[in-house]
């Protein structure tokens, strides 16, 4: 079917004196997508192991022609991208060789695509026909784009001709980032090929750019490991310590492949469930302090400081009258033990309320730390003076109040606050500060995050008698982490290429590891 005589003759490119323009040109270009209605329509065509007729090609094809947004530059991609298998995908092709229709870069990157989600082994064809389809489109390109890197890389990696695809990620990066497809199939490619160290810089790589290993990786680590000579037990560890050295979980699947590990591998894995205070049910031990060092806080104070008044990132809804009104309150009022967001706690029951129940919640935050003889800092905004209750004369003499402008954000005014207060100061709001975090930069946000999770406290209910219900923070290590009594507590989510959110999780595990002599 696929002669090389042009089947998968692609347009070549004329864009090689513009590479950076090139190479973005598929990743900025909108994926057009067809109504749902259309995509259910032609998935159930497509559902069946059994490739379609030309006439029910025809058929399919039309449908999405229908749609005004799509035309003969852009159908067929849009059907091969919808294409379940490689053998419906190698059927659509045939039809559009039959129909005598052009093939281009986006058609020959998809197809490309298909071959990582074949079910059965790649036979010989299959790799002569992937190396055969890469060759050419080389050939007739000397820049790729982005997508078609991509594509391209899911299926090299599949062949003996892995490595080509170290060249096509360096192609990405003239433009943009890779995605974690790339890195992952790169690196499960180079455990399996035996070529460890290029495994190990894609992972480390990846996760610089804030991309996620997935399962397949770090299983075909594992199968490495086992093979003879390879010290299983300690690349087990190895595994362990990256996921805490990069801020990475592992999934609940890889947890059970862990548990069913023999006990001859050298390695015994339990579940276990981890108490607030830190305790493992399973061995008994304690899980490791997070603590953010003197040395670290002045760091991060130092950095959000400069994001202040260097940067101006932070502060930028922020009038400098205002700063400097803060910065002035700060210096008569500072030290703190804990800075409240008032309006986080006023609206953590809703928004639909009268402005005495917001003031009523702030009041029993402030009356909880006042009765613990606690100096609390309440961070609110200018409309909350119009809040005439009784409860506002109580955190008006019990606590410092600034008040902002209300178009200022709250938050920058929280995190000011609490750092310029020192290292013991806690800070109160349901908010998760990622913006911050993200300002911050990699290196001193792996820092403010940790001094979060010591410090942020938040609102989860108050009683009819006034008492309120707090999430104290979860104040030990999250990651995969060895304890003192040289045994190794891993946390475990859903997927670990999907966090929603970083916080404790209710699966662990609890491994002993032999130690080599």
């Amino acid at each position: 079917m696929f002669c090389r005589s042009g089947v998968f003759c692609a347009r070549r490119l004329f864009y090689t004196e513009n590479v950076r323009f090139y190479a973005g040109v598929f990743q900025k270009s909108a994926r057009l997508k067809p109504a749902n209605a259309t995509v259910d329509y032609i998935k159930a065509k497509l559902g069946s192991n059994r490739p379609p007729s030309v006439e029910e090609w025809g058929n399919i094809r039309s449908s999405i022609l229908n749609e005004r947004r799509f035309n003969d530059n852009n159908v067929d991609s849009i059907v091969l991208g919808l294409c379940p298998n490689l053998g419906i995908g190698k059927s659509y092709v045939g039809y559009m060789q039959e129909k005598g229709l052009e093939t281009n870069l986006a058609i020959v990157g998809k197809l490309l695509r298909l071959y990582r989600l074949t079910e059965d082994p790649l036979t010989d064809q299959d790799e002569a026909d992937i190396w055969r389809m890469y060759s050419e489109l080389r050939e007739q390109n000397s820049v790729l784009d982005a997508n078609t890197c991509e594509h391209a890389i899911n299926a090299l990696t599949l062949t003996k001709h892995w490595k080509h695809s170290l060249e096509l990620l360096e192609m990405i990066k003239i433009i943009g980032t890779p995605d974690s497809s790339s890195y992952n199939c790169i690196a499960t490619k180079a455990f399996l090929s035996g070529e460890d160290a290029i495994g190990w810089a894609m992972l480390k790589e990846m996760c610089d750019n804030k991309r996620l290993p997935n399962d397949e990786t770090f299983l075909s680590w594992l199968e490495y490991s086992r093979r003879d000579g390879q010290p299983f037990a300690k690349n087990v560890e190895k595994m362990l310590q990256f996921t805490n050295d990069n801020s990475v979980f592992l999934s609940k699947h890889l947890g059970n492949v862990l548990k069913s590990l023999p006990k001859e591998s050298g390695v015994i894995a339990q579940e276990t469930r981890v108490t607030d205070n830190g305790k493992c049910s399973n061995c008994k031990g304690s899980l490791a302090s997070i603590v953010v060092t003197e040395e670290s806080f002045q760091k991060l104070k130092e950095k959000f400081l400069e994001a202040i008044f260097v940067n101006k990132e932070i502060f930028n809804r922020t009038t400098p009258d205002e700063l400097r009104r803060f910065q002035n309150f700060l210096k008569k009022t500072t030290p703190y033990d804990v800075v409240i967001d008032g309006l986080n706690v006023a609206f953590s029951s809703g928004n639909q309320k009268s402005p005495t129940v917001y003031a009523q919640q702030v009041a029993a935050v402030v009356r909880h730390y006042v009765r613990q003889k606690k100096r609390v800092l309440v961070i609110g905004r200018q409309h909350m003076d119009k809040w005439r209750s009784k409860e506002m004369k109580y955190i008006r003499e019990n606590s410092f109040l600034f008040l902002t402008e209300d178009l200022s954000q709250d938050d920058p005014f929280l995190l000011y606050a609490a750092l310029e207060s020192g290292p013991q100061t806690d800070f109160f709001s349901r908010d998760l500060m990622r913006k911050h975090s993200f300002m911050l930069g990699d290196t001193v946000s792996g820092i403010f995050k940790r001094w979060q999770q010591e410090h942020q406290y938040s609102l989860l209910s108050i009683l009819p008698d006034g008492r309120v219900m707090i999430k104290a923070p979860f104040k030990y290590e999250l990651y995969a982490h060895k304890s003192i009594d040289n045994r190794w507590h891993v946390p475990l989510v859903e997927c670990g290429y999907r966090i929603p959110r970083v916080e404790k999780q209710s699966e662990w595990l609890c491994l002993s590891i032999a130690q080599a002599e």
